[in-house]
Parts: C-alpha cells; structure tokens; sequence
C-alpha cells in the first residue's frame, strides 16, 4: 500500500497577549507491505489443521513545517513551534497455528494461538493471543457457544508523530504521542441461540493498553489539549438479548436489549490519574411493516436510545434516534425507491462534557434531521468481483 495525504494551514490568532502567526505545510505518506504464508490440511476423521506466517512492514515517511506567512522563511523550533520529520519503521511478526475438530453432529471445536513480535523505535514486544471456539447442539434449534477470543489495535500513523496542530484558533491544540502502545484485547463470551433465532448472550472483556483521544485543559497556560494516551486499561461486562417477532405477513421486528458494565483507568492521565466506572443500557428495535405486496411497499421504522455513559474523564449523555424509510420496489424487484428520512426528532447528538477535578468542559452540539431519496436498478447477471480491501483504519 502506497498512501499519501498533504495538507496545509495558514493561522492568524490574538488571545489575550499570546498572537500565533504561521503557515504550515504536512503529509503523511506511508509505504506498507504484507506478506503471508497459509496452509490447511483436512486430517479426516473430523480433523483439520491450519498454520502460517504473516509480516508486515511499514514506513513512515511524514513531515510538517512551520513558516513564516509573510516572508516564506522556514521556522524554527526556537520559534515555539515544532517542525516534524519523520522516517519510522514499524514490523510485525506473526506465526500462528490452529485446528479444529467434528465431535459427531452436535460438538465443534476449534481453536488456534498465535505468537507475535512488534518492533518500532520505541516498542519491541512478543505477545500471545489465543482463540477457543465450542459450538454445542443439545437439540435441534438450539446452539450453546463458547468463545474466547484476542486481538491487537495499533494506533493511527498520524497519533504517534511527534506533531502539534491548532485547532478553534490556537485555543486548541492536536498533539502526537510516540509512546503510544497497541492495546490488546481479550473477550470471554457466552451465547445460547434459541429456536434458532432468539438469541441471549453475556461477556467480560479486558483491554490492556486501551487508547483514546481525550481532551485536557493545561494548569500551566490558556489552552486545551487533545492527545492520544494509553489508559492502563478498560473492561466491559455485559449482557444481551435480542427477540425477533412478527405479526402474521404485516410486521418483522427485532428488538436488542443490551445491559453493561464499564471501567476505565488510567494511573498517569496528566496530573489527575482516574479509575471510573458506569452501569448503563442500550435499546433497539428494527420494525419493518408490508404496507402492500402489490405493489411490493415496505415501511421501516428504527429506533435507539442509548443512556448516560463514560469515556475516559468525559460524561456521555444519553442519546437515541429515530429513522424511518418508504421502500417501493417494482420492475419484478430490480427497481427500489427509497424515502427516508433519519434523526426524526433530531434527539442523535450528543454534547460530552467534562466536570472531573480541575477539568470544567462543555461541548454542545447540533442535531440536524435528514431526508432524502435514493433509487436502485440491479441489472441481471453481474456479480461484483471479490477481493480483499485495502485496510486504512490507520491512515490519517
């Protein structure tokens, strides 16, 4: 992958007696290979076996510049503000080995552990990360399963520059984090599938190293920060149902129920190191209603309410929403017209804010409804080609 994007700024700002004046040039351009080996072999006797090797390269060859917007002169770093060049690498090794096991017609089992190196110029780390999966069925239409699961998120290319950029006229201000980790995330969860379509699940989930932009107001001067940090960690309990319904051919509703537990901590979050916990709820309901099936018209009616929460120093207030749509479909279902319209009651933003020790923020924003019409004509016979995307969760 061979991913580039410039950008520039030119800032003029007067705060009490502090005046920033600059134009800044930057890009982030990242040059990044994957290779992999893979093999499967099916062992019989409800044996399979799988193993590989995967590495992954990248660097990091971004940049930003401050210069003076008058005379066009380059800026230095004594001039309190940061030029940034960088040349990082980053690799990954990956080895990992698995199998999986028919037990007659009611028990699965497959599971598989990987070993990974990651190396950058300030981390160099081996970690594990195993995976256990066990379906049971007791009976026909109902599925027990068992999981335990782990996976890594790297942080943004961007997040870990050693780069600062100005935001809301320099009262705010974007800064990098080269000591961010990837944080590593392990999940135990449970599921029993009723009737083959009800369905009632429960976890605990543990995440070393979270990581998250969190905004901080400075003791020192008159600005606010926003950094990207590795908390010590987060950790969610939970509990699921979700219950489909219909009534006779008028209506298909789903209704998700979801009951939580969450904690973050962070024991170094700048001078006020917190360890926070909430218990919250999340509602929602698919409703789709046969108006006519000739012609074939559809009304799809969704709701979602979500109650107060955290993240990390801020207050999540609760929020929901409601979306409807009008789908009419013709020419023998190759043809849809769509109404819709989403955030009726315009109640889906949220304003964060911030009432944590020395910390006084409060953010409001607006809620904006939408509505518009979209129309689709499937042609017979093409199929769109298959082929894996190119990841850019990362990238800037």
């Amino acid at each position: 992958t061979y991913y580039r994007s410039p950008s520039d700024q030119l800032l003029h700002s007067r705060m009490q007696d502090e005046e920033l004046d600059f134009y800044t040039e930057d890009c982030q351009r990242i040059n990044r290979w994957k290779f992999f080996l893979a093999q499967e072999h099916s062992l019989g006797k409800g044996w399979d076996l799988n193993y590989g090797a995967v590495y992954t390269t990248g660097i990091d060859n971004s940049y930003q510049y401050y210069y003076d917007p008058e005379t066009g002169e380059r800026l230095t770093s004594s001039d309190a503000l940061s030029n940034m060049k960088s040349h990082r690498r980053e690799q990954t090794w990956n080895v990992y080995a698995g199998f999986s096991k028919s037990f007659g017609d009611n028990l699965v089992l497959d599971a598989s552990l990987a070993v990974e190196h990651y190396k950058t110029p300030v981390w160099s780390q081996w970690d594990w990360y195993p995976i256990l999966n066990l379906n049971y069925m007791p009976a026909p239409g109902h599925i027990l399963q068992l999981s335990l699961s782990s996976d890594k998120d790297y942080p943004d290319y961007w997040a870990v520059q050693d780069a600062v950029s100005y935001i809301g006229g320099g009262y705010s201000e974007l800064h990098g984090n080269p000591l961010l980790k990837p944080a590593q995330e392990y999940e135990l969860k449970m599921t029993y599938i009723l009737k083959s379509k009800y369905i009632f699940s429960a976890w605990f989930n543990h995440t070393k190293d979270y990581s998250v932009q969190t905004l901080y107001q400075s003791s020192e001067r008159l600005v606010e920060i926003y950094k990207t940090l590795s908390f010590d960690c987060q950790q969610q309990a939970g509990i699921q149902a979700s219950i489909p319904f219909n009534v006779k051919n008028l209506l298909n509703s789903r209704l998700t129920l979801i009951g939580l537990w969450h904690r973050e901590k962070d024991g170094d979050f700048w001078d006020i190191p917190f360890d926070r916990k909430q218990c919250y709820g999340i509602a929602q309901m698919n409703n789709t209603f046969t108006l006519s099936t000739k012609p074939d018209l559809k009304l799809t009616v969704t709701g979602f309410v979500h109650s107060k929460a955290i993240q990390g120093i801020y207050d999540l207030p609760a929020s929901g929403h409601v979306n409807i749509a009008l789908r009419y479909g013709f020419a023998k279902n190759k043809a849809i017209l769509n109404l819709y319209c989403n955030d009726l009651f315009e109640t889906g933003q949220i304003s964060p804010r911030i009432r944590f020790r020395t910390q006084n923020v409060t953010n409001r924003y607006s809620c904006f409804r939408e509505a518009g019409v979209s129309f689709t004509y499937k042609f017979g016979g093409y199929k769109e080609k298959q082929r894996e995307a190119v990841d850019t969760s990362r990238f800037k």
